[in-house]
């Protein structure tokens, strides 16, 4: 599955393309899976799956959709973990995955050793095939 910023929408901000017609609470749960995977490679393994770029534009996506549905928000696997993402700090928001991390572990360690794997498999496939708009 290519989770590139594909696409443009009318204000010029990049965002996500999903080739399948998903729910829109599968969306979130796609993104947010995605920040897990990138936080983990970020902050546990000191590589970056994708750019900055990616990272922002995914993270924006995540928090139009959530801010524009927030009761399918809520139905998300991974809520607990994202509840407080988005900060609004002097009308803009910051997103950062930092803290993530910690919250999964703390709760699910099982999923905690998945998102480590799918990380380690990410940036195999990085190191295989390049940064060609695999991941």
């Amino acid at each position: 599955m290519n989770f590139d910023p594909v696409g443009t929408n009318k204000r010029g901000e990049h965002y996500m393309k999903f080739r399948t017609p998903f729910s829109v609470v599968e969306k979130i749960q796609l993104l947010q899976r995605w920040i897990l995977v990138q936080s983990f490679a970020y902050y546990e393994l000191n590589s970056n799956v994708a750019s900055d770029f990616k990272y922002d534009a995914n993270a924006r996506q995540l928090e139009r959709l959530v801010m524009d549905n927030p009761e399918d928000a809520k139905r998300s696997r991974y809520y607990d973990y994202f509840y407080d993402f988005f900060d609004e700090i002097e009308g803009t928001h910051m997103t950062s995955g930092f803290d993530l991390l910690e919250r999964v572990k703390k709760k699910d360690d099982r999923l905690y050793r998945y998102i480590w794997m799918d990380a380690a498999r990410a940036l195999e496939l990085k190191a295989k095939y390049g940064s060609n708009g695999m991941i």
